[in-house]
């Protein structure tokens, strides 16, 4: 990590710090969420807190972005489903049917994995990974999303599973 919190292998490959004109980001002067006053996404670092019992259901990260996550404080569990082609058609079907409340995806697929992560932990989603997170103890994390080189076939998938979905 750098002083910033961002782990350097995310700053070495992002597309806003490796690909992203610098003098939009350098001229980037007031802060604002108005999207046509914005000169670069603003979408590397987050503060996420989320107190004991909180649950987001299970998903794919915006725009094909690859995640990092970092917990600073308490404990997260992850549901994580890999993004094969039948997975991502079941993770379409169930999220059109309207039905998330009274199914729980992880049932649905073959293989779902699971990672309980506890103060200092790092780690990073994939692009398209399906995941869930719940919160077993307050917490505070630090995360960020990022586009890369290293995926872009499956990010232009992830994008278009967007599409579909929403």
């Amino acid at each position: 990590n750098n002083s910033k919190g961002v782990p350097t292998v995310v700053r070495q490959i992002d597309w806003v710090d490796v690909v992203w004109p610098r003098h939009s980001k350098e001229a980037q002067t007031e802060s604002t969420n108005v999207l046509d006053e914005m000169m670069y996404p603003k979408v590397q670092k987050y503060c996420l807190m989320s107190v004991k019992g909180c649950y987001t259901d299970f998903h794919v990260d915006f725009g094909g972005t690859s995640v990092w996550y970092h917990i600073l404080k308490g404990s997260k569990i992850f549901w994580l489903i890999p993004p094969t082609e039948r997975n991502i058609q079941l993770y379409e079907n169930w999220v059109l049917s309207g039905k998330q409340s009274d199914v729980f995806f992880g049932d649905t697929v073959d293989k779902c994995g699971r990672v309980t992560l506890t103060a200092g932990n790092t780690f990073f989603i994939p692009t398209g990974w399906i995941h869930a997170v719940y919160t077993p103890l307050d917490s505070v994390v630090f995360g960020g999303n990022f586009l890369h080189s290293f995926g872009i076939e499956k990010q232009l998938k992830t994008a278009q599973v967007e599409d579909t979905t929403h």
